[in-house]
């Protein structure tokens, strides 16, 4: 038998052109594993159980969709004290002494739980909290939706129902409350908490915090580690360049550089001669706007892209991070909130459509979307500003077209999309306002 080759230190690499590269890079992000979620609860409190008995634990499991899960599942301490003013009330709290199952560790509070599974399994997963009893028969249970209830990485303090496993209409469903904080720590919204629970017959409840953790997609890992290493070198030059700005600053220049002020022999005269050929050069342009309109196209889009580029730096500096966060928190995290947001930045479940993205950042009200389908159309029939050679611009502007038609009046007219498609992608059909029509066709 032949045997098998064996690799050393000096053969020769395979040469690999730049694009291969970058797309076996890019494959090798978008298939990397993704690291599991938490879901972390900590129980608070018990209220109105049915009869003074002492709880033994809180139980905490999962289940999917399909009815698995289950096996994974654990469970706190006894109850750490009753409550002074309700003998059938119990807090939870203090050392883990008595917790059991897989997702325990040593030194945890007896009343914080963690499941552990991947991201888009408890995304999508039905928890059950089991209050449970020395006689099995007197155990409760509640559940909760996750992702009717949570976002990745979000904190909500809950209330939820009571009912006996045995008989689950006893105490009337068990749906969930959500509560703010305050309505669980301060006195006197507890006070109101009870008077609810007095309203709805002393339903037993269990009161609790519930948060989950989970990481990015592996394509927004790598954005995010890739931009932190470019604000890192954007810090260290900024910081160079306004050492030395400030070193030249402190010196003065005229003084100990006699040979500066030969640089205004030149500036002064090409000053006034710009200057003088100013009204020159406008009137230029205004007999000759036709003809030199693509070369002003370029200039603009020149102009632009060098605005861009000039913006983006200011932008990755600390000042500039600095006034942006201010601007794009608030519309970051309303994004975040959303369903699409989520399914966007961690691995929840399948990514969204191109679509499904543009629904989640377009306006929804009158104003906004006619303003919206104005840009569109504009954006549409820009192209004849350059005859002929503009139609070309169509074939890119075509699918965007029909995603943000789609996006905004799919509700409405769901073949409008294909109409904006048609009627960007056939000569001399641009003028056909489209979107506007979604528009009169919902509001009109």
């Amino acid at each position: 038998m032949a045997p098998e080759p064996s690799s050393s230190a000096s053969s020769t690499p395979i040469p690999m052109d730049p694009l291969t590269a970058t797309t076996r890079v890019a494959k090798a992000i978008m298939s990397a594993p993704t690291g599991n979620g938490k879901l972390i609860a900590t129980i608070l409190s018990a209220y109105d159980l049915p009869d003074d008995v002492t709880p033994t634990s809180v139980r905490m499991s999962y289940a999917q969709d399909d009815g698995r899960g289950g096996y994974n599942e654990i469970s706190t301490g006894p109850p750490a004290a009753r409550h002074r003013d309700h003998a059938n009330s119990f807090k939870f709290g203090g050392a883990n002494n008595g917790g059991r199952g897989g997702g325990g560790s040593n030194g945890a509070a007896a009343n914080r739980l963690e499941l552990s599974a991947p991201l888009s399994t408890l995304f999508e997963s039905t928890v059950t909290f089991a209050l449970t009893y020395p006689d099995p028969s007197k155990n409760l249970t509640s559940r909760c939706t996750i992702h009717r209830t949570l976002r990745v990485n979000d904190t909500q303090w809950l209330i939820l129902n009571l009912d006996s496993e045995t008989s689950p209409a006893k105490y009337g469903g068990g749906s969930p409350i959500r509560s703010s904080a305050s309505k669980i720590s301060s006195g006197g919204n507890n006070s109101s908490a009870r008077d609810d629970d007095d309203a709805q017959q002393q339903r037993p409840t269990l009161r609790l915090k519930l948060r989950l953790e989970g990481p990015y997609r592996p394509e927004i890992s790598a954005l995010v580690n890739l931009s932190n290493s470019w604000f890192a070198a954007v810090d260290v030059v900024s910081d160079t360049a306004m050492g030395t700005a400030a070193s030249l600053a402190g010196n003065n220049i005229p003084k100990n550089f006699p040979s500066a002020k030969l640089l205004l022999v030149p500036a002064v005269p090409l000053a006034a001669i710009t200057v003088a050929a100013l009204p020159i050069i406008g009137g230029v342009l205004v007999v000759g706007i036709p003809f030199l309109l693509p070369v002003i196209l370029i200039v603009l889009a020149a102009a632009l892209g060098l605005g861009a580029v000039g913006s983006g730096l200011y932008l990755s500096t600390r000042n500039g991070r600095t006034r942006i966060q201010h601007v794009a928190e608030p519309t970051y995290q309303t994004f975040l909130m959303t369903k699409t947001g989520q399914r966007i930045v961690y691995d929840v479940g399948p990514r969204p459509s191109p679509q499904a993205l543009a629904e989640a950042v377009l306006p929804t009200d009158m104003i906004g979307k006619l303003g919206v389908s104005l840009l569109v159309d504009l954006i549409g029939s820009a192209s004849y500003l350059i005859p002929i050679a503009g139609e070309g611009f169509d074939l890119t502007w075509a699918p965007i077209s029909m995603i943000l038609v789609g996006a905004l009046y799919d509700g409405v007219m769901p073949n409008l999309k294909y109409v904006a498609l048609v009627e960007e992608l056939l000569p001399f059909t641009d003028w056909i306002p489209s979107a506007t029509l979604g528009w009169v066709k919902e509001f009109g």
